[in-house]
């Protein structure tokens, strides 16, 4: 009995960091401080490019469409929430019914950055001063660590006269590029600073317009959630803004209703789609992260959006949306100058509408940091990885290993051996979430939960054409909610009995 109460994992030769673990420590009682989420999109939003000059040259330099992607108001309960979910060994969420996770494709459709290109890697050691002077026309007041105040940026190039001259104008949009950098893309924990080893990537814009910054992007992203997961860290420096709508595309948990359907107009990304108003449901509190917590602890199947991009909604977006999509399946490291970390599209492959297998086991990757090594030139640092990099399209993530497989076959062996590496829930059984109303204890809170659950499950199969393969599947989910709910349960009436 002991053993089938255990959140997790059983089998621990994945989740080999367990013990250092967000979710190991919740699981003992302790309290932590909510994550402190940093970006500063806010900053990003008031400037906005109009000069015909500067706007030309962002197509080039990869990074026009980004501008149209505003600041979201960031749900630090759902974030939270997702980050003791992260696992840094599987580069994955674990939710319940398998791994999510923000991929390639996500970070094009979303952003417009590009994801197949070179590398964003270079060296980090430089003689910033001069750098300064010759690619942004002078030297700021103060460069600490290789630094500069973001706010010096805005100050001094916003404004741009319409009769400027053509250096003034490449010095203005590599000031912008670089306000995009320090406020959203690859923001810095001091909140107020940007590091020129970007500015330095930025000397030929059509080189630029050739990099993957939307891989780099990724892999800072993963660098961070990985540090975030860990017990005793305490913030997050990201592209939070592709995290909030990749959430809000994927799960329905917590989703706000959006007040009005926004069109596109050809060049914007389709996270555009969330610059509108909307409200919070009634059931959601978005301060509440145990409502999160709790809500991903019984999440099903028919509330994830496992691939949210239909067809009609790609057709409309701009071509860099979709240019290097044969890169998005590919098993490859993200490099971002010191950062390394593993895209592993095989251990999600229903976001690619395609039958999960149990995949292979993920690369370690040398994690290492800047510190100690202000004066490196990376690209000769992770060689091995920029090669396994450059030969990305020969890892292609597929149905290699179930081929002719029978799908309910192939998704029972597959939750079977999931249900016993991944971390089963977060909550401790003994917790009840507010949600919109309060319920007597956790057991009549559990039986809401199972019928409403078992009830829109049912719905979801009689929606749709009978078969018998899709309804030993759904019968099969049903199934293993019911035991781990039970199971749930059984372990709150021991401690009550206790």
């Amino acid at each position: 009995m002991e053993q089938n109460l255990d959140p997790g994992p059983v089998d621990k030769s994945v989740l080999v960091d367990q013990e250092l673990h967000k979710s190991e420590a919740i699981s003992v009682g302790k309290v932590y401080k909510p994550i402190r989420f940093i970006e500063h999109g806010t900053r990003l939003n008031q400037w906005e490019v109009k000069h015909e000059g500067m706007l030309a040259i962002l197509q080039r330099a990869g990074f026009y469409h980004l501008r149209f992607l505003k600041m979201v108001q960031l749900d630090h309960a759902l974030l939270n929430a997702l980050v003791e979910r992260w696992r840094r060994e599987t580069q994955t969420f674990h939710l319940r019914f398998g791994e999510m996770a923000v991929l390639l494709k996500d970070v094009a459709i979303l952003t417009g950055l590009r994801v197949d290109g070179t590398p964003v890697t270079g060296a980090t050691g430089c003689h910033w001063e001069q750098l300064c002077l010759e690619l942004l026309g002078q030297e700021p007041p103060q460069i600490k660590g290789g630094s500069i105040n973001i706010a010096w940026l805005y100050d001094t190039f916003s404004n741009l006269p319409e009769g400027a001259n053509q250096s003034e104008i490449e010095h203005a949009t590599r000031a912008y590029i670089m306000y995009q950098i320090g406020c959203s893309l690859f923001p810095d924990p001091s909140g107020t600073r940007v590091h020129l080893r970007y500015l330095a990537l930025l000397h030929d814009f059509d080189a630029s317009g050739e990099m993957a910054w939307g891989a780099a992007v990724l892999a800072h992203l993963y660098r961070e959630l990985g540090k975030a997961s860990m017990k005793g860290k305490a913030n997050c420096c990201a592209f939070l803004t592709l995290l909030q709508i990749w959430a809000w595309e994927h799960i329905r948990i917590g989703r706000p209703e959006r007040l009005e359907n926004k069109s596109l107009n050809g060049d914007q990304p389709l996270g555009c789609r969330w610059d509108v108003p909307f409200k919070n449901r009634e059931n959601v509190r978005s301060i509440d992260q145990e409502f999160y917590r709790h809500g991903l602890d019984t999440i099903t199947d028919y509330q994830i959006t496992w691939d949210p991009y239909r067809p009609s909604l790609i057709d409309g977006l701009p071509a860099l949306c979709t240019l290097g999509s044969a890169v998005w399946q590919a098993r490859t490291p993200l490099i971002c100058f010191q950062i390394v970390e593993m895209h592993v599209p095989d251990r999600v492959l229903l976001q690619f509408g395609m039958m999960q297998h149990i995949p292979d086991p993920v690369e370690a990757v040398e994690r290492v940091t800047m510190q100690g090594k202000t004066d490196e030139d990376w690209s000769t640092y992770h060689e091995k990885y920029i090669k396994e990099w450059d030969n990305r399209l020969h890892s292609v993530a597929g149905l290699h290993n179930a081929v002719n497989s029978d799908p309910t076959h192939a998704r029972n062996c597959y939750l079977e051996w999931y249900w016993q590496i991944t971390r089963r829930w977060i909550s401790t059984p003994v917790e009840c979430p507010f949600i919109s109303y309060q319920l007597s204890g956790h057991s009549e809170k559990a039986l809401i939960d199972l019928v409403s659950t078992v009830q829109g499950r049912i719905r979801a199969l009689l929606s749709g054409e009978i078969d018998g393969k899709r309804v030993k599947e759904s019968l099969n989910d049903i199934d293993m909610y019911i035991t781990s709910e039970m199971e749930k349960s059984q372990h709150v009436l021991m401690k009550q009995a206790a």
